[in-house]
């Protein structure tokens, strides 16, 4: 037996109340011998044995009743139906935690309904055994409770924005996290939870959220006995599936080249259909899929196109729809000035080469004696060499605050740095005839991605002689001992980038323009379009939860920017919402690595089939609340005067 209110059982102490009262009522008569009550004693000495008893039993009633009133207060529980319980045995609530990610409209060859469908399904057999529960749903793209009256309504078309699908990601340790605090300041006794997902690792993020984790298996642990956690793993994969992301987008004089990454998983076709909708024109291109995954680069002319616009690229339908669409908009661009700042004078020539405008203009040349702010304010990327002094470090890190691209490159001495923006290891140099190897790179996008042909860059062709490792950053690509060629951080609004090594003889190959020309070109391209009038997101990002006034472009005017994907003008810009990569994630966790990270607790593992299985705890504060009642009358009983016969008997003997 369990209490939801233990702090009550004191009130046990309150039992032994009836005892006390009656000891200090017997200090407060003193026996006085009378010679006209000897004879009348004498005549009740036959009824006393039966007084006392009476006596006892009366204070015996009392105390049992006043023990029944505290038991009753620190509402007792028991598991399953109780013997002793006169309700129903409902949790206080049912609350269903919802995966409303794009991977879960994936639908299977056995089953036409999505893993959604199913989820709300299996909350309807799940609620069916607790009629008097409430039922509330807080799911993964709004994260806030949401009270029903009753199971069937999250198939209600009308509540659709609630229950229906969505083109966003999830993020299940945070939502469960605030079911849980939800929960905790609502003063829930007892919840029975159901969480449907298909547990994509995507979504989960462990080794992120292994604080997260670790809070909610304390918060399971000391409720264990009230809130119960149910897990229904939905993670059948569908046989065939053929899913795109935009990686980014290229602008050149009348055409764009968007970057399409086109995965397939299981058999089909090799030669795909895709249909293109240009400013509301439809066409359709087709696409051969060589290999599972693969990098598309589409040509759309824009000749007779309006100068800012949309286009949304649309594969043929298969067993997850959400991830066969993507959309781009595309504005007028204004290629970024680039500057560089080399003290090497021959890295600060071939830097300014390699990062030259379509138009043939090398970069321009910052002075080396002083770095001034106001010759930043209409820069967007700084190429940098050399040391860096606080007053230069200050002046940098303020530009990629304010939303610069800073592209780094070591100093040639093997000073240590002491840097706090950015700082470098030591100077390492190979012997002769031996190089340091560029053995891993990020392929599918970024700097070092593949060229515009397909073909990937050179990178492990490059002789190292020298170098020098960034000490901050996330690696891009790695030397054959694990250390970084080239990292990447986020400040502020900006990007940082560091090379580990000069493009000079005397250092590496990187001169030769094969990897250090295509890798600045790129930048410059991602730069012009991120200072383009039209812009993209990602669909539940924070830029579209904020968004309050928005404008669906197409067939769908209820689209909402936060929930479903699409072509919006928000504040005057076209905007391309898409899902996000992580979704196109295809590794899904097993119950066994959750239930991992929950030791304090046993989360019960549930079957579509099972669903509506109970795993009922019943009250049985009623039984104590009855049982008082019955000592209370048993009480009031016993206090009854003796019947009018008995009193003539006793006064005959007298």
């Amino acid at each position: 037996m369990t209490f939801l209110q233990p702090l009550a059982l004191f009130g046990l102490l309150l039992a032994f109340a009836p005892i006390v009262i009656h000891l200090l009522n017997l200090l407060r008569h003193r026996t006085q011998p009378w010679a006209a009550t000897r004879f009348l004693f004498q005549a009740r000495k036959s009824s006393s044995r039966i007084s006392k008893l009476k006596r006892w039993i009366t204070l015996l009633f009392r105390m049992l009743a006043l023990a029944a009133l505290a038991f009753m207060i620190a509402r007792p529980m028991t598991g399953g139906d109780s013997l002793f319980s006169f309700s129903s045995g409902s949790p206080e609530v049912l609350v269903l935690v919802l995966d409303r990610s794009a991977s879960m409209e994936t639908r299977t060859e056995k089953d036409p309904q999505t893993k959604r469908a199913k989820a709300l399904d299996a909350f309807q057999a799940f609620a069916k055994p607790w009629a008097e529960s409430r039922l509330i749903v807080i799911d993964t793209a709004l994260e806030d409770p949401f009270f029903i009256d009753e199971a069937a309504s999250v198939k209600d078309a009308a509540l659709e924005r609630f229950f229906g699908p969505t083109d966003t990601s999830a993020d299940l340790p945070g939502t469960l996290l605030k079911t849980l605090d939800w929960l905790d300041k609502s003063g829930v006794g007892t919840a029975e939870i159901l969480l449907v997902s298909d547990m994509q690792t995507s979504n989960w993020k462990l080794d992120r959220n292994s604080e997260v984790m670790e809070k909610i298996n304390r918060i399971l642990t000391k409720k264990k006995e009230f809130w119960k956690l149910n897990l229904l793993n939905l993670d059948d994969s569908p046989p065939y599936n053929l899913s795109m992301t935009l990686d980014r987008v290229n602008r050149r004089p009348g055409r764009i080249e968007p970057v399409v990454n086109l995965s397939k998983n299981g058999q089909g076709n090799e030669l795909v259909r895709l249909s293109i909708n240009t400013n509301g024109s439809p066409g359709s291109m087709e696409v051969e899929l060589a290999s599972p995954s693969m990098l598309w680069r589409p040509t759309f002319d824009l000749e007779n196109e309006p100068e800012e616009g949309w286009i949304s690229i649309l594969g043929p339908d298969d067993f997850c729809q959400p991830d066969n669409v993507c959309f781009l908009t595309y504005g007028i661009t204004t290629p970024p000035q680039v500057a560089v700042r080399a003290y090497n004078p021959r890295a600060s020539l071939i830097l300014r080469s390699a990062s030259q405008s379509e138009l043939g203009k090398i970069a321009d040349a910052l002075p080396l004696n002083v770095l001034e702010e106001k010759q930043l304010l209409l820069r967007k990327i700084l190429i940098h060499q050399g040391e860096l002094d606080a007053g230069d470090e200050e002046i940098l890190q303020n530009f990629a605050l304010n939303g610069g691209t800073l592209v780094l490159f070591p100093p040639e001495s093997g000073k240590p740095s002491t840097s706090e923006f950015l700082s470098w290891g030591p100077l390492e140099k190979m012997q002769k005839d031996e190089y340091f190897q560029i053995s891993g790179w990020r392929r599918d996008s970024g700097l070092l991605a593949n060229s515009s042909d397909g073909n990937r860059l050179p990178l492990d062709r490059l002789d190292i002689k020298t170098r020098r490792i960034p000490a901050q950053g996330e690696p891009l690509a790695y030397y054959s001992d694990g250390k970084p060629f080239l990292t990447s951080m986020t400040i502020g609004r900006g990007v940082v980038y560091a090379f580990s090594t000069l493009p000079v003889k005397s250092w590496s190959e990187l001169d030769n323009g094969y990897v250090l020309v295509p890798a600045l070109q790129r930048l410059i391209e991602e730069t012009a379009s991120s200072n383009s009038f039209a812009q993209s997101w990602a669909c539940g990002g924070k830029e579209t939860k904020e968004v309050t006034l928005f404008e669906p472009i197409g067939e769908d005017p209820d689209k909402i920017p936060s929930l479903h994907a699409g072509i919006y003008k928000i504040d005057g810009r076209l905007t391309a919402v898409n899902r996000p990569q992580e979704e196109n994630e295809r590794r899904f966790h097993k119950d066994e690595e959750i239930i991992e990270e929950l030791p304090g607790i046993s989360p019960r593992l549930m079957e579509e089939e099972n669903s509506s299985d109970s795993t009922d705890r019943s009250e049985i504060w009623s039984f104590f609340l009855l049982l008082c009642l019955v000592l209370l009358l048993g009480e009031a009983f016993l206090g009854q005067p003796a019947s009018t016969s008995a009193n003539k008997a006793i006064s005959s003997n007298a």
